[in-house]
């Protein structure tokens, strides 16, 4: 799947769930959230007997095979009738010429963190989903959805007190390899920034060639090295705030372009694959998956999107950006895929009780199962080739992937960062060139932005 859809269609691999009978007690549970919601809520919340659903998966994709199982099962248990919709990626650019209409076409919506708070949240159409983290989780003895779905997911997914969307699957990016080929990282990943170019040097002097795979023609694949060095040397939001310094200032100062310099060491003494800089994706990453090269830094889709090309016996490991120095920033960059409401939506009580629904763990343990991606929910087990990813979200601070500037700075990012970005990461500029020229391009932009 082209990587230019966002999401990838599968975070690790793709998504699915299933189900069987809720007892009573339960179902008096979201019997309770409806009450709950209506109460709370700032729609009217009418129509407790059904809703429409419109989906950002196809229906053949694993998440979709897992979703019509869960919503099948809802329906046996509650009587609650559930229409929904295989709308695909831009489901809520769909849905978005609608919103203010007297006749909201759905009653819940799934997406990623970013669409939803662009197309929902930013233009005050999402409704507030606070209600729901107050009810029961249908068969698991009161605990509610709050208790299940961590803050510091919800967190990434409120605003100023709105929580615009509850999520089931978590995205974040890793350094993957191979664990067959190279078990001495496997026993001993680097933690470090020292640690990793040394074994960077290892391995380039072992191969003839870099060590780093990278098509450099997806300018997102090319950015997670640049904001990962910014994250890793100024911190979480610093990169976020740099954006959308309108002097320039703080895209310029010492700290960004020390942070920058990494990289461009990395670029500087070969690390990079040859050929990366004039790739066509998927050229690089398929080389990496045949064990022409050895890291590739990329989200928890990396094992769908290579799998298939991967040689006998490769056995999927990873190790997040290393930290700049001992005890520095280890901070995971995620993105998020979840559940809105539409402020406007005419069945938005059964659209909640549905969601409660869907967090019960027998039914997310299903997208990490079936459709092979990690969820919020730390009692469910990540696939296999997943699991050093799952690990490193649950013993670090998660941030919105590069600070939410994809959200907040979506035009500065694709037509002033992403094409700096590229010839920096190519080797035709150098950090404090491709920090001043940021800069000035920036606070260029910004005169004229609206």
């Amino acid at each position: 799947m082209s990587p230019a859809k966002q999401p990838p269609a599968s975070g690790g691999s793709s998504r699915p769930l299933s189900r069987r009978t809720v007892l009573t007690t339960a179902l008096a549970a979201t019997a309770g959230l409806t009450a709950t919601a209506c109460g709370a809520g700032s729609a009217s919340g009418g129509g407790g007997d059904s809703f429409t659903y419109w989906s950002m998966w196809k229906q053949n994709e694993p998440q979709a095979k897992v979703v019509q199982a869960a919503i099948k099962a809802f329906t046996e248990d509650t009587g609650v009738k559930v229409s929904v919709q295989w709308k695909g990626r831009q489901v809520v650019q769909q849905l978005a010429p609608t919103l203010n209409t007297a006749n909201v076409p759905a009653d819940l919506v799934d997406s990623s963190d970013r669409f939803a708070y662009a197309q929902l949240h930013a233009v005050g159409q999402a409704l507030d989903l606070t209600p729901v983290l107050d009810a029961a989780v249908p068969g698991e003895s009161g605990r509610t959805v709050g208790d299940v779905i961590p803050a510091q997911y919800r967190g990434l997914t409120s605003t100023n007190g709105t929580l615009w969307q509850l999520p089931y699957e978590v995205i974040t990016s890793q350094i993957w390899y191979d664990g067959h080929a190279l078990p001495q990282v496997a026993g001993n990943p680097p933690a470090t920034w020292a640690e990793f170019t040394d074994l960077l040097a290892a391995r380039r002097k072992k191969r003839g060639d870099g060590p780093l795979a990278l098509d450099a023609d997806i300018p997102d694949y090319s950015a997670l090295w640049t904001y990962y060095a910014v994250l890793r040397g100024l911190g979480p939001g610093a990169f976020g705030k740099a954006a959308q310094d309108r002097t320039g200032a703080l895209l310029k100062a010492d700290g960004f372009v020390d942070a920058l310099s990494h990289v461009e060491k990395l670029v500087s003494s070969g690390d990079f694959a040859s050929g990366y800089d004039g790739s066509k994706w998927p050229a690089l990453q398929q080389k990496w998956a045949k064990g022409k090269s050895d890291f590739l830094l990329l989200g928890t889709f990396a094992p769908s999107e290579t799998g298939p090309f991967t040689s006998s016996g490769f056995s999927y490991r990873s190790f997040s950006f290393p930290a700049f120095t001992e005890g520095g920033d280890t901070t995971q960059d995620i993105s998020l895929i979840g559940f809105s409401i539409p402020k406007k939506a005419g069945n938005s009580a059964a659209a909640q009780k549905f969601i409660a629904y869907f967090m019960a763990r027998k039914h997310l343990q299903k997208i990490a199962s079936q459709a092979k991606n990690i969820t919020p929910r730390s009692d469910v087990a990540a696939p296999a080739d997943l699991r050093d990813a799952q690990k490193a979200l649950s013993s670090g601070n998660v941030v919105k992937t590069l600070d939410g500037v994809k959200e907040t700075a979506a035009d500065w990012y694709t037509k002033v960062f992403q094409p700096l970005n590229t010839r920096f990461l190519t080797g035709h500029l150098t950090s404090k060139s491709f920090a001043h020229r940021l800069a000035d391009d920036s606070a260029a932009y910004w005169k004229t932005a609206s």
